[in-house]
C-alpha cells in the first residue's frame, strides 16, 4: 500500500514540475493546459508581493515550493525557470558542507582510535 501512495505522490510532483515548465514558456491567454493560468497568476503575484515567501504570504510560499521541486531534478545548465541555478548552487554548497563535516567527523574518530591503540600498547 505504501508503494502505491508513494507512486501517486511522485506522479503529482512530476505533474507540478511539468506544469511549471509549461507555464514559463506559455504565451496563450486562453491556454487549455490544466492549471496553467493559476500558476501563471502565482508567478505574477510573486513578482509583485511585498510580503514575500519569508513573510506570511502563502502564495509566495507555494511558488517557492514549485521552484524547489524543480531544481533538484533539473539537469539543464541554462535553465530558464526562475531561481533554478541559485537553488541548485545552494543545494551544492549545502552538500559540500555536509560532506566536509562528515569527513572531519570520520577523521576525528580515526584519530581517537589511533590514540586509544597507541595508549593501550604502551
Amino acid at each position: 500500500m505504501g508503494e502505491e501512495s508513494d507512486f501517486g505522490v511522485y506522479e503529482q510532483l512530476r505533474a507540478m514540475v511539468d506544469l511549471l515548465a509549461h507555464v514559463l514558456q506559455c504565451c496563450s491567454p486562453h491556454c487549455q493546459y490544466p492549471n496553467c493560468w493559476k500558476v501563471n497568476w502565482l508567478f505574477r503575484h510573486g513578482t509583485e508581493c511585498k510580503t514575500g515567501h519569508f513573510g506570511v504570504c502563502v502564495l509566495c510560499k507555494k511558488m517557492w515550493y514549485l521552484l524547489q521541486l524543480h531544481a533538484p531534478s533539473c539537469k539543464e545548465t541554462e535553465c530558464h525557470i526562475p531561481r533554478c541555478r541559485d537553488l541548485k548552487e545552494h543545494s551544492r554548497r549545502l552538500q559540500q558542507d555536509t560532506d566536509a563535516r562528515h569527513g572531519a567527523a570520520v577523521e576525528e574518530i580515526l584519530r581517537k582510535r589511533a590514540a586509544d591503540i597507541a595508549g593501550n600498547s604502551g
